[in-house]
């Protein structure tokens, strides 16, 4: 399959495409700096140089591929944002990149026939905003996210009033932690442990597109707790 990935630069980015890659699918990473996105080459990997924000960057990236994967984000820590801001430094990512970013790729994925879109979003948003628990509540507004999830918020109901093969894939805090292959996936909005890991995500991207499931639906991803883990283990 060939699949580009937006976004290729950030770390869930940067996971989703090699993983993708290692599976034998064609991957393009789509990034502004393909620099940042790894000293090595890998075969079947094609490093694409671009802007989200232009229409013709993107119309060349989606032309000729089988799927798209959205991880388009600010990768900057949002404390970060506000303190640079407040001392007049220039952030480099635009408040609105899912947002604006998404649109020129709906647009592409139109144009040259390409159906199949999955995009990685934030719980807490869309059909889970009144799920978030009052610990969630609590640790988003110290982490001062609420800028990000307003433009995811947006980012999805583009997603959703599209036509396309779309899933929205909602993923709690994200660690950089090892592959577990225990996460919990519900369409219900229901998630078990707030954490799960990056490789944990990709591996469940990577399922979703081989197997065709969840189409024109939005996925928690969650892990199990260390109850929960303990249990499977021991029915193993």
């Amino acid at each position: 399959m060939k699949v580009v990935v937006f976004g290729a630069t950030g770390k869930t980015g940067r996971t989703v495409a090699l993983n993708l890659l290692a599976a034998g699918h064609e991957v393009t990473a789509f990034a502004r700096d393909p620099a940042k996105f790894s000293k090595h080459t890998y075969e079947g990997l094609r490093i694409l140089q671009g802007d989200a924000l232009n229409p013709a960057d993107v119309a060349s990236a989606v032309a000729g591929q089988d799927a798209v994967v959205v991880s388009l984000g600010d990768s900057l820590n949002p404390v970060v944002l506000k303190l640079g801001a407040r001392l007049g430094v220039k952030r480099n990512t635009p408040p609105n990149i899912c947002e604006a970013g998404t649109a020129n790729i709906l647009a592409a994925m139109r144009t040259a026939s390409v159906k199949r879109m999955i995009c990685v979003t934030s719980y807490g948003v869309g059909e889970t905003r009144d799920r978030l628990s009052r610990a969630f509540k609590v640790w988003f507004r110290v982490l001062q996210l609420g800028e990000q999830l307003a433009d995811k918020d947006r980012q999805e109901t583009l997603v959703k009033a599209s036509d396309l093969d779309w899933t929205l894939v909602q993923p709690v805090g994200l660690t950089d932690g090892a592959a577990t292959g225990r996460w919990v996936e519900s369409t219900s909005g229901d998630r078990r442990k707030r954490t799960v890991s990056r490789v944990d995500l990709a591996d469940f991207i990577k399922n979703v597109l081989e197997d065709g499931r969840y189409v024109r639906e939005t996925v928690v991803l969650s892990q199990l707790t260390i109850s929960e883990r303990d249990f499977a283990t021991q029915a193993a």
